[in-house]
């Protein structure tokens, strides 16, 4: 797949990204689109981050789809050590609350077990998947959405129709991924 500018620019920035945050992570994949981030992180194993700049066939909890809006949410998967411990989901949803509350003071809630609500609409969710002692870790977050698919205009609210300003997809995902890193490994002993 060539590269242009805006993936190489995406692509730059998380390698940074995961070189800071260091172990667990190990390497980074940009995709300008793919089906699912879920599939691609699995196929490359324990430390991978992978990213898309529109996912195309997301999925969410019990088999539900995660409806792409084009290059305005952010999609991105991480693979970490398996756990025994179900909560996990709601320990990852409550660190994207923290992070994110300062864009929205008092408006972020935790809908048990897997999503972040915002002025009680999704704003985002997390799936985990899990297989040969890995944790496939998925998370959508709506960003700039400012119109939505039939059925999800009363349900949905990116960060760009709370009034959180300014917001790119690139500098969420750089408050996201270190506090998910951090939950998994306060949750997991590590």
């Amino acid at each position: 797949m060539s590269q242009g500018v805006g993936q190489t620019l995406w692509s730059d920035r998380i390698e940074s990204l995961v070189d800071a945050i260091g172990p667990p992570l190990k390497f980074a994949r940009v995709f300008a689109e793919c089906a699912s981030t879920q599939d691609h992180a699995r196929s490359l194993g324990l430390g991978a981050v992978v990213v898309a700049q529109r996912q195309t066939a997301g999925r969410g909890q019990r088999g539900n789809l995660w409806a792409d809006t084009g290059n305005e949410g952010l999609a991105f998967s991480v693979v970490l050590p398996a756990t025994q411990q179900p909560q996990r989901s709601a320990a990852i949803a409550r660190a994207i609350v923290e992070v994110l509350s300062p864009l929205a003071p008092g408006r972020l809630t935790v809908k048990y077990p897997n999503d972040v609500l915002l002025d009680h609409r999704k704003l985002a969710g997390v799936l985990i998947e899990q297989a040969d002692e890995c944790a496939v870790i998925g998370i959508g977050i709506n960003v700039s959405q400012t119109t939505w698919p039939d059925g999800l205009a009363e349900t949905a609210i990116s960060l760009r129709q709370s009034g959180a300003s300014p917001v790119d997809r690139l500098s969420v995902l750089e408050l996201v991924l270190p506090a998910v890193i951090a939950a998994w490994g306060s949750s997991c002993g590590g």
